[in-house]
């Protein structure tokens, strides 16, 4: 990935070793610049020997010894400096600090051929350990985040320039120090813990692992909130060396999402929102209200599918379409909901989430009922009426449908006499023996006095005539309970579809007919139409 090119300064007469680092075959990314000082060294100014300025690594000949500290002065902080041909007698001890290795004499090509080649690899190791810590460092300074290192106890090793900015201090006033300083906590704030967020270095240090967390530090803008990812650093022998953290700023998103619930609390009816896995993010009071969430209940980060089946389960929930029937959770009565769910997009029009509108339409659907139930109802009797019967009966029927067209003896005698008040109870029983007595039948009030059964299958004469003989009979006797009642009777028409295709008004017709046979021939009967009745 680089290229560096490597100076070496020869400043000895060691021909094997001259021939030994011309030899050397440099690394992937070095290239060598090798100079060689003429002759014996004994420049009276070490300091302006061609190539020092400018060497990586310097080999001083032993005897010239006394040069080094001038040489050292002179040349790159980060030389390397070698002592070769050290005879027998140990070099000063003040001079080791200022050498990378010392090679005593005598040495045959071999060795210097070993010793070269691992000089070599120190160099290309630190090479390698110092573009290491410059992509680091270039990488943790692209982001906006605040990374850093910290060691066991809390010191900051490493720290980006976002770190920097925030804290108001230089990488150099950060690194090594602690929370107390970097953050200018007052004694009494580190005592107790607080915007120190060293309990969270603790927790992943303690189980191991890579932890995540909401952290609130105390800034010279003020106070910022903080979504917090760190993870330890561990040793070669597996022991904590300290941790790594990624902190990422959401003061303003939870502004926003302050605001956000604001408005999602302002909704006045039951909402959630969704992430794009269909995962619960947030809710409004009357959401928990709807489904009965609990103030234990963390319903947060669940599935929709799961808290729906636990709906299902708990509350009876079930779906048709858009429409919802279900239980509530704060009353448990029966609910009747309108659910309007529509996706949320970012500004790519990527789907990012949903939002879940559910709205309380029971009231109005139980208006609806009542106006659908008072149209097609008899107000009076209960029972069906006409407009009902007639357009719910196929136009044509099937083969076995039947009808009993009834109709009540002298009702006027009783409307007359005893008052329509009177009447209408007659109406109201009559109703009554015919739904105990007709369970199977589609029965209505036609209208006045006159009612009509229809059986929409498996109907035959022998049924009819014993359902209207069993009919009478309860008519008449609960009737006869009655002294405004006791004249009243019925009379009742049959009529049976024999073929299929029968008009449903012709059915009604023939009954009708059969109707007023039987009150020709003395009512309180029944008759079964027949084409000579025409």
């Amino acid at each position: 990935m680089y290229h560096h090119s490597l100076h070496i300064l020869l400043c000895c007469t060691d021909t094997l070793l001259e021939s030994s680092l011309r030899r050397a075959t440099p690394h992937p990314g070095f290239t060598h610049v090798i100079t060689a000082a003429c002759g014996p060294f004994c420049s009276p100014a070490p300091a302006a020997l061609p190539g020092l300025a400018e060497a990586d690594i310097v080999l001083l000949d032993a005897e010239n010894i006394a040069e080094l500290p001038a040489l050292r002065k002179a040349a790159k902080q980060e030389a390397l400096f070698v002592l070769v041909g050290a005879g027998a007698q140990e070099p000063p001890a003040e001079v080791f600090p200022l050498l990378h290795d010392v090679w005593p004499a005598p040495a045959s090509a071999s060795l210097h051929d070993f010793r070269v080649a691992r000089l070599l690899d120190t160099v290309r190791q630190r090479r390698d350990q110092e573009l290491a810590i410059l992509q680091f460092q270039t990488v943790i300074n692209l982001t906006s985040d605040l990374v850093w290192v910290k060691d066991a106890k809390g010191a900051h090793i490493k720290v980006n320039e976002a770190f920097c900015r925030l804290v108001g201090k230089s990488r150099q006033q950060v690194e090594g120090r602690g929370h107390y300083f970097i953050w200018d906590l007052e004694p009494e704030e580190y005592a107790q813990g607080e915007f120190v967020c060293l309990e969270t270095d603790q927790i992943v240090m303690t189980t191991r692992e890579a932890g995540v967390f909401d952290e609130v530090v105390k800034a010279p803008q003020g106070m910022r909130q903080f979504k917090t990812r760190k993870t330890p650093l561990f040793n070669p022998d597996g022991s904590i060396m300290g941790t790594v953290g990624i902190a990422h700023d959401v003061t303003d998103i939870a502004n926003m999402t302050a605001e956000l619930d604001l408005v999602l609390q302002s909704i006045p009816y039951a909402v959630m929102i969704l992430d794009a896995d269909k995962k619960i993010v947030n809710f409004n009071e009357r959401f928990k209200k709807l489904f009965g969430v609990g103030p234990t209940d963390y319903i947060v980060g669940e599935t929709r599918e799961v808290f729906r089946q636990r709906a299902i389960d708990r509350l009876g929930f079930s779906r048709s379409g858009r429409h919802v029937k279900m239980r509530s959770g704060l009353d448990g009565q029966e609910k009747y909901i309108d659910m309007y769910e529509n996706d949320i997009f970012d500004i790519f029009d990527n789907v990012i989430g949903m939002i879940c509108i559910y709205r309380d339409v029971t009231r109005q659907r139980l208006i609806e009922q009542r106006l659908k139930q008072r149209a097609d109802t008899d107000d009076l009797t209960g029972l069906f009426n006409r407009h009902y019967f007639f357009k719910n009966i196929p136009a044509t029927l099937a083969a076995g449908a039947g009808l009993a067209y009834i109709d009540l003896d002298n009702f006027k005698f009783v409307n007359d006499r005893f008052g329509h008040y009177e009447g209408d109870k007659a109406l109201i029983l009559t109703a009554q023996i015919l739904r105990k007595q007709l369970r199977n039948a589609v029965i209505a009030r036609l209208g006045g006095d006159e009612f009509a059964a229809f059986f929409p299958a498996e109907c035959s004469d022998a049924f009819l005539r014993d359902s209207a003989e069993k009919l009478l009979a309860a008519l008449l006797e609960a009737y006869g309970g009655h002294e405004a009642f006791a004249g009243i009777s019925a009379s009742i028409g049959l009529t049976l579809v024999e073929q299929p295709g029968l008009a449903r008004d012709a059915l009604v017709r023939r009954g009708d007919v059969a109707m007023y046979e039987a009150k020709r021939l003395g009512k309180r009967r029944y008759c079964v139409y027949s084409e000579n009745l025409e």
